[in-house]
């Protein structure tokens, strides 16, 4: 069909009415007098009405087009329906013409229903619509042709059942197809590579179709033979959409009035067929719906999680920044120090050699920090920890030793407790961070001149535990749940790392890092890791 042809480029709105125009007359003649030897009781109603599906079709374009419409009805009338009452034939297309662009209008701006851009929900509209603006409109059209006395009041109801089930039927086929038809050649598929499995499903589906809908037309008795149509229909729909469906149904249906027409059917079996022709359009196009609501469903959650992946990998790359300007600041805080003590002694004229010692601590500090930022990037980027041999009570008891001047300066009293040889295995350099980490926060929480830190290392069962606990404030109940959320924090000039980085190394380690309140204030955080 080629009544939905808006074509991207139009620069001449009224050339496109015009051959839309042109287009939609001879396809309505033609439509006409293929099916009108299937009329019903003398009158212009048919058994499968394309003629009227067009119509709609062609206002749902504009509205403009209505006149064009009643003109083409009252003509088709006179040339090939058994009315030739001229008053009869204007009141019945006059109120036939009006209902169809009722119906169109509701679709086009009611609920945005657009022929060539036709979606999943436009889909449900037209299904739901049509039947329903069928029935409005055959009543309305039965009644005129019956209060003219074109329609004796015995043919009312079987003339309304044939007209609304002609409509509704022409709709539902024409409709969908129309829009697959601009679609596919919008898109020109014929263009992409053919694969042959599915073009075989599809010339099977074919054959399969014709042979199904002969042998079932043949006799009303083997009407239980078009329900096998069903399967090749839904198959469609599932494995293609439902512009593949839409489009399977439209042969489905010419298939179905060539073999009626060869078997000589009666109309009183053909409007059985047009029924089961019906209910398969609807389920048909419902699954194809259905499909392609998935499929997009599924292509937006492809997006989601490659969008999420995006923003997960700036997060981890800022974690890691953070983490090393986190974790270097200590050994730098030592190594500006050192220079600045060796710089003092050299210009005091002191004895060289405590300015060379001091030299060595900062290049000692230097090589640490390299080695914290290439440990940090591998552990945070890849997770990946060093397993060798260490004692833990040798590790705490550095940590202790290199935070003992920052204690000092602060009038922190700093205390070691040592439980003896700790053997176990892991990352040394990652467990001297954690544990650094945690006395870090314990000197800088407890008050000046008065803070008392105290870090001890235990054996319990096959666990090493080294736990440390202050006499400060303790943790803020409004941030105890979150405590150990990365950028969490209460200090001033505080990343929020520290807590998060020591629980993952421990984590990593197979083992945990947990905080319990002490009486009356205070904070202690306990690392564990298993005994070697």
């Amino acid at each position: 069909m080629t009544l939905a042809l808006p074509l991207v480029t139009q620069p001449q709105p009224s050339r496109r009415h015009l051959t839309l125009g042109v287009v939609y007359l001879a396809a309505y003649f033609a439509a006409n007098a293929i099916v009108d030897h299937h009329s019903l009781a003398r009158s212009a109603v048919t058994l499968w009405s394309p003629d009227n599906a067009l119509s709609v079709m062609l206002i749902m374009e504009s509205w403009t087009f209505a006149p064009l419409v009643l003109l083409a009805q009252i003509g088709a009338d006179f040339l090939f329906s058994h009315v030739h009452n001229g008053l009869a034939v204007v009141c019945a297309e006059t109120t036939l013409a009006t209902s169809y662009l009722g119906l169109a209008l509701i679709l086009r701006r009611g609920f945005g229903v657009k022929i060539a851009e036709m979606r999943s929900q436009d889909l449900v509209a037209v299904m739901a619509l049509t039947p329903i603006g069928a029935a409005v409109t055959g009543l309305v059209y039965c009644g005129s042709l019956l209060a003219v006395g074109e329609l004796p009041a015995s043919s009312f109801l079987p003339t309304f059942v044939g007209f609304w089930i002609g409509d509704a039927g022409a709709m539902g086929v024409l409709i969908p197809a129309t829009g697959a038809v601009v679609r596919l050649w919008a898109t020109k598929p014929w263009r992409r590579r053919i694969v042959l499995d599915d073009a075989l499903f599809i010339a099977i589906a074919l054959v399969f179709l014709t042979t199904v809908i002969f042998l079932s037309a043949d006799n009303l008795s083997d009407r239980f033979l078009f329900n096998l149509a069903f399967l090749p229909i839904l198959l469609v729909g599932l494995k293609f959409g439902r512009d593949a469906g839409a489009l399977m149904l439209l042969f489905v249906q010419m298939a179905l009035l060539v073999a009626l027409d060869y078997h000589h059917t009666p109309n009183s079996n053909y409007l059985t067929y047009q029924v089961l022709m019906f209910i398969l359009s609807v389920s048909g196009l419902a699954l194809g719906a259905t499909v392609d609501e998935w499929q997009e469903t599924a292509a937006q959650l492809r997006r989601r999680q490659a969008e999420l992946a995006k923003v997960s990998e700036r997060a981890t790359n800022g974690m890691i920044a953070a983490a090393m300007s986190h974790e270097i600041s200590q050994p730098l805080a030592s190594i500006a120090a050192y220079v600045v003590s060796a710089r003092r002694l050299l210009e005091s004229g002191a004895n060289g050699e405590r300015a060379l010692a001091a030299l060595r601590r900062a290049e000692s500090e230097a090589g640490r920090a390299r080695e914290i930022v290439e440990r940090l990037r591998d552990f945070v980027a890849k997770g990946d920890v060093a397993r060798e041999p260490l004692d833990l009570d040798e590790i705490v008891a550095r940590v202790v030793a290199l935070q003992a001047d920052a204690a000092r300066e602060r009038g922190v009293s700093l205390i070691y407790e040592t439980g003896g040889a700790a053997p176990s295995r892991g990352d040394r350099v990652a467990l001297e961070q954690a544990i650094g980490n945690l006395v870090i926060n314990a000197i800088e929480a407890v008050p000046e001149g008065t803070g008392r830190v105290r870090v001890k290392l235990e054996r319990r069962a096959d666990r090493i535990c080294v736990s440390v606990e202050d006499n400060g404030p303790g943790v803020a109940v409004e941030i105890a749940d979150r405590l150990f959320d990365p950028f969490e924090t209460t200090k001033p000039r505080g990343m929020g790392l520290g807590l998060p980085l020591a629980r993952e190394v421990a984590a990593r380690h197979g083992g945990g890092l947990a905080h319990t309140p002490v009486t009356p204030h205070g904070a202690c955080f306990t690392l564990e890791t298993p005994l070697a």
